[in-house]
């Protein structure tokens, strides 16, 4: 072994200049794949910070008596990983009355929250605007307190239910509810999570206070008979729960770890309580969504950078072909003093783990700083992360280097024993070739592209309207298939449609400098074949990287602005953007060109709640852009039209049409909560158009009505939201909006701001930043392949450039060989990139297409980047063949031609 080591480290130090291009091959393959396992684990992590923080209350747990929730929620506190449990309560609330120098006011049926005095310490599903939570006191929600029109220390009489005392209390605070979906949705831990419609107006008391005033005259709703309380709105009862948070400290691995973890504390929790709680986890739900998107972040890691690292290993074989005639040339003297083909390995291997240590160290390095310099951010590694990457990158590293100098030590030994045997050896085609695997992978690949088009197949099913990630190996095979159907198709035919190209230009016959150029170079098929085969597949890697991630990034912009409605949207509560002519000031502000008002609402069809949105449809162009692809059979121009001409008239979602069998000009009754009364009531509505997208409407069922029609019906306040477009940067717009709705309690969000909540939320990782990292490394293995093409052009052929100059041959016209065998693989290998390259996109983008919403028109075509991919290409070719011309200048005649 110390023989072997000696030799090893003696062949690495004797080339030092094929050894440090070797290394840097090496590093560059390592650090591509290095930098995608930090950015794809950091992503992770974001991911599951952000599905953690986008949960307001992770526990609710119904119990049977307000003593049972003060015990339970002790001892839910007091479990390890729960920052905060809380006993609370809900009920319904029947009628408010005030009475003022104003006179008296009234606001209709709502619901009441109990809250202890430290609610808010870890707790967030509302936020105090002025005072506190007090005993003996009430705390109105923003919008109840305007309609009663009453302020801090005023009395209001509160009815719990008809025919019931009315309990008066004094008003302590004002409070924004942020989450009444979660805090008033039906309590049933064996359905899960059921957000519903969040009531009309919502008063706050202390829980000492609730339960001996408000709770007395209500009855209790048991876990026992919760199924009958399933409709929201419909509570008649007084819900006790326990409402809990999760300590965030738990959650520091991807979305399926953290899913995991936070179902073994639901589970330790009530175990340790046993029959006492059962809880509806909002946390874990939201967590199970996040493992999913989080399996289509590592989808993507798979099939952009994987191909990369292979391609660039592939690389490392090339530069191992270098070292061909001195493995040729030790071998011969190894084998006169008396080394076996073992230790002939055995020197190959150790050599290899020497560069795959020196390759992985540098490349983990290399991968790090380059996630910190082309993404940033906090990147959340901790030692044992690191270590992992590095043992990775190195492990990649010493197999890529050990199979490259073994394959080409294999080489030498197979063309020794050839040599030998020359008169009784037979060579034979490879059983891949034998079997045509590259003609069956390209076909069933063809196959399988033309199914997904033609059927609609992608990773994306929606069951129930609800868009649910399945990834099935099924869809990994169109691509996976052209990758390896391309490749052994290019390894298959040596070069031979190369020379044959090489040979038609030249018209068949070595006439004129260029044609006895051209006639040479189709000679050496299979050697411009592996510059083709790497060169080609790089460059071909780096056109589907760029164009799918330019598709993914248009996109995600798209979505964007689908997802939140408009460039800049500003959220009011119920009252405020009529009272205050919220879009009419919104307007005045610098930058927005056009405002919109819209009122994001509920209704029942049937059984089923569903969002409604009134419009105003003679201003809703003005403030965002709507595709005729939203709409089913028509323009969106005409589908705001009939709805503009049609007061009662309604868009409704195709599933929606398909479930309750509706048509055009159908009358459609729907449910509607009176915010007058509080009480639903059954509006007329008409079928005028069918609707598949919507701005800021979910990707189920929804329904869009004319804003002033709705607001009759309903007797609401009108708009509680205002799309407004940008003429500049949305974001500095935003600022601008929000400084001039301070005060008002509203909530402005941008489009920049959406699209990076969307693309986290939906597809997991921001593929600006992955692409950003493979594109750099991409342009310097692009740089690296055609150098170390030309390199090895000039070191195969040492002996006939010196034989060519020892007859009396130019330097030029030695080096005429050169520029036009680099010439030729450069134009194949742009050729075949564009062709392959967008091809694979295409393929990628049809078997995701359910990702993107709405699915693209046509592929992003990002024209600066593919000139640097192949300015850098053509760039490195000139540059390297001007080194090489030099190196033949450099040649020694005598010694060159006395190698055998």
């Amino acid at each position: 072994m110390s023989v072997a080591l000696r030799l090893a480290a003696a062949g690495l130090l004797r080339a030092p200049g094929r050894t440090l291009i070797r290394l840097a091959v090496l590093t560059l393959a390592t650090a591509l794949l290095g930098s995608m396992l930090l950015f794809v684990g950091s992503s992770l992590r974001t991911m599951t910070s952000s599905a953690v923080r986008s949960v307001p209350l992770d526990w609710q747990g119904p119990v049977g008596s307000y003593r049972e929730a003060v015990q339970v929620a002790s001892a839910t506190g007091a479990q390890a990983g729960i920052a905060q449990a809380s006993a609370t309560a809900t009920a319904p609330l029947a009628q408010t009355v005030h009475s003022g120098p104003n006179g008296t006011t009234t606001a209709g049926q709502g619901a009441v929250l109990a809250v202890p005095s430290d609610y808010l310490a870890h707790l967030d599903t509302f936020r105090l605007l002025h005072g506190r939570v007090a005993p003996d006191g009430v705390v109105l929600d923003q919008q109840m307190a305007a309609t009663l029109q009453a302020q801090v220390g005023d009395t209001v009489r509160l009815t719990p239910r008809p025919g019931a005392r009315p309990v008066a209390l004094r008003v302590t605070g004002v409070a924004l509810v942020t989450s009444p979906d979660v805090l008033f949705q039906p309590l049933n831990p064996q359905l899960g999570p059921a957000p519903a419609q969040p009531p009309a107006n919502v008063a706050i008391m202390p829980i000492a206070t609730f339960a001996t005033r408000y709770a007395p005259e209500l009855p209790t709703i048991t876990p026992a008979n919760l199924g009958t309380n399933s409709v929201p709105g419909a509570q008649t009862g007084t819900q006790w729960q326990v409402q809990a948070q999760v300590a965030r400290y738990a959650f520091g691995g991807t979305p399926s770890q953290a899913f995991t973890v936070a179902g073994r504390i639901r589970n330790r929790v009530q175990r340790n309580l046993p029959g006492r709680v059962q809880f509806v986890d909002n946390l874990s739900d939201s967590l199970n969504t996040a493992a999913g998107d989080a399996l289509y972040a590592e989808t993507l890691f798979v099939m952009l950078a994987v191909p990369g690292a292979l391609i660039a290993l592939g690389l490392a074989y090339l530069a191992a072909l270098g070292t061909v005639e001195r493995d040729r040339r030790d071998l011969a003297l190894l084998r006169a003093r008396g080394t076996t083909r073992s230790q002939l390995v055995a020197v190959g291997a150790i050599e290899s783990l020497i560069l795959g240590v020196l390759a992985g160290t540098a490349g983990a390095a290399a991968g790090l700083g380059a996630v910190k310099l082309l993404v940033g951010g906090n990147l959340g590694l901790t030692t044992g992360r690191l270590i992992v990457v590095l043992v990775v990158c190195i492990g990649l590293a010493a197999a890529g280097a050990a199979a490259a100098r073994l394959g080409a030590t294999a080489r030498v030994l197979r063309s020794a024993v050839l040599e030998g045997r020359r008169s009784v050896a037979r060579t034979g085609r490879p059983l891949w070739q034998r079997l045509y695997l590259d003609v069956g992978a390209l076909a069933i690949s063809g196959l399988i592209y033309w199914l997904t088009a033609s059927t609609g197949f992608s990773a994306v099913v929606n069951p129930d309207s609800n868009p649910t990630l399945s990834l099935s190996i099924y869809m990994f095979f169109a691509p996976a298939l052209l990758w390896i159907g391309a490749t052994l198709l290019l390894v298959r035919l040596r070069g031979r449609a190369l020379a044959w190209a090489a040979r038609r230009a030249a018209g068949g016959r070595a006439s004129g400098p260029w044609g006895f150029l051209l006639v040479s170079a189709g000679r050496r098929g299979p050697a411009l074949n592996r510059g083709l085969v790497v060169v080609g597949l790089l460059l071909a890697f780096g056109v589907n990287l760029s164009v799918f991630a330019a598709t993914y990034d248009q996109q995600a912009n798209v979505d964007a602005q689908l997802t939140l409605g408009a460039d800049v949207v500003t959220t009011a509560p119920p009252g405020v953007a009529a009272h205050q002519q919220l879009a009419a000031r919104i307007a005045r502000v610098p930058g927005v060109q056009g405002t919109s008002p819209v009122d994001h609402s509920y209704a029942y069809v049937g059984p089923d709640l569903q969002d409604t949105f009134g419009i105003d449809p003679a201003t809703l162009t003005n403030a965002t852009s709507l595709r005729d692809s939203y709409f089913i059979g028509e323009s969106a121009h005409t589908a705001l039209a009939r709805l503009r001409s049609t007061r009662d008239g309604i868009l409704v979602s195709k599933e929606t049409i398909a479930d309750y069998s509706l048509n055009l000009g159908d009358l459609l009754n729907l449910r509607v909560l009176d915010r007058r009364t509080g009480g639903f009531r059954v509006v007329p509505f008409h079928v005028v158009g069918v609707v598949q997208e919507f701005p800021s409407a979910p990707k189920d069922s929804f329904m869009v009505a004319n804003l002033s029609y709705l607001q009759a019906a309903d007797h609401g306040p009108g708009a509680n939201v205002v799309f407004a477009k940008a003429g500049g940067d949305p974001a500095g717009v935003a600022r601008r909006v929000a400084a001039a709705t301070r005060g008002l309690g509203t909530t402005v969000k941008d489009i920049r701001q959406q699209t990076h909540e969307t693309v986290s939320a939906i597809t997991t990782v921001d593929l600006r930043g992955i692409s950003h990292i493979e594109e750099a490394f991409v342009v310097a293995l692009a740089a690296a392949a055609m150098t170390l093409f030309v390199a090895l052009g000039l070191a195969e052929r040492r002996q006939e450039f010196a034989t060519m100059a020892a007859i009396g041959a130019s330097l030029r016209d030695i080096a005429a060989f050169l520029w036009s065998e680099a010439a030729l693989v450069v134009v194949a290998s742009l050729a075949l990139a564009a062709g392959l390259g967008w091809l694979l996109s295409e393929m990628l983008v049809a078997m995701l297409q359910h990702v993107f919403d709405p699915p693209p028109d046509t592929l992003a075509v990002p024209w600066a980047f593919l000139g640097e991919l192949a300015g850098a290409a053509v760039l490195a070719t000139l540059i390297a063949t001007a080194i090489a011309v030099r190196g033949v200048r450099r040649l020694e005649l005598g010694s060159v031609l006395r190698e055998r």
